[in-house]
């Protein structure tokens, strides 16, 4: 409730909204979390390479994982909802708005998976396991996964929030 109660302050008195980062670890709040219209799917995994030593699973599984789990499996959220939560929400967030929507004169930045197999497959004892069931991604128009398996390309770039990180209307 705190939380709610803050982000909607956020809302009205900051540009670009309330902003709550929670760490929590109990699977109840986060079932609870991940079905709210308001939550971003993030990770705050970095770059991690097999041999690097452990990483949190979620470096490499926080995305198909909100789908395949909390979407499909537990129902905690629709497939839709756990789709904009990655795409165009945080996208909006951060006043991108020609990114996070499939739409003309928008940058191809692409996920396509298979809803049936897309599955996270990281986990303490082998952390550096990709997730199953993502045929292709894009980033930028260029393929950087293709019929799943990783491409060479290097096609992404920094992006700044534009308007100062003011949700785009």
């Amino acid at each position: 409730e705190t939380a709610i109660a803050l982000q909607l302050e956020g809302d009205r008195t900051r540009p670009g909204g309330g902003r709550f980062r929670g760490f929590s670890m109990s699977e109840d709040d986060v079932e609870n979390y991940a079905g709210q219209p308001w939550v971003v799917t993030a990770s705050d995994g970095g770059i991690a390479w097999p041999g690097d030593g452990p990483v949190h699973p979620r470096f490499y599984g926080t995305f198909p994982r909100k789908i395949r789990h909390y979407a499909l499996t537990i129902g905690a959220l629709t497939l839709e909802s756990a789709i904009r939560a990655q795409t165009s929400l945080p996208a909006r967030i951060m006043g991108l708005s020609d990114r996070g929507e499939i739409r003309e004169g928008n940058w191809a930045d692409l996920v396509v998976f298979d809803l049936e197999t897309i599955t996270d497959q990281a986990t303490f004892e082998q952390p550096h396991q990709h997730s199953t069931g993502i045929d292709h991604v894009l980033v930028n128009g260029e393929f950087v996964v293709d019929e799943g398996r990783i491409v060479m390309a290097l096609p992404g770039r920094v992006i700044v929030p534009r308007n100062g990180g003011r949700p785009a209307s």
